[in-house]
């Protein structure tokens, strides 16, 4: 009986214990419709992908076939690293354009260092036009590109995923 009494009690222990992991967070403030075009800082293109992507992405390629017969099928990439998904659309004629995403990994960091787990406050300083709301989501949109970013916090205002779209 002991013995369960001493395994209860390390286990209460370890319950109670909280492990923070501090994130270091690089900001570069950008104004709202920069970071709109170029959310990442680099060419989205499949190539531009495969270089900033954390290691352990898969990438999975899906085909869309024409309608007619003699022209060639068109790809849609898919980076996809533990809960997180970028899509990019390869036409037959290597055109590509980034079709959107869901971001829910704190290895994957924008542009002006956003990423999963940041704060409220380091989201808003990561801006040099956007002004402060108490709302537990941000949407940004951009009609001339038609982009639209989406930001997701929790109780805790940490900055628990984003979405985003691609150019039309």
């Amino acid at each position: 009986m002991k013995i369960y009494r001493i395994i209860f009690f390390v286990f209460f222990l370890s319950s109670c214990s909280v492990l923070q992991k501090t994130v270091e967070v690089d900001l570069n403030p950008m104004d709202v419709e920069t970071f709109l075009q170029v959310p990442f800082g680099y060419s989205e293109t499949i190539d531009g992908f495969k270089k900033i992507m954390p290691e352990g992405t898969r990438i999975q390629k899906l085909i869309k076939r024409n309608p007619q017969a003699q022209h060639k099928p068109d790809t849609i990439y898919s980076f996809l690293f533990k809960k997180s998904k970028i899509s990019i659309y390869k036409t037959q004629f290597s055109q590509e354009f980034l079709l959107g995403g869901n971001v829910k990994n704190n290895e994957i960091e924008l542009a002006n260092g956003i990423r999963k787990g940041m704060t409220k406050e380091q989201f808003y300083q990561s801006f040099t036009n956007l002004e402060f709301s108490q709302q537990d989501s941000v949407t940004l949109k951009e009609p001339n590109i038609g982009r639209t970013a989406n930001f997701y916090f929790n109780r805790k205002d940490k900055l628990e995923r984003f979405t985003f779209t691609g150019k039309n």
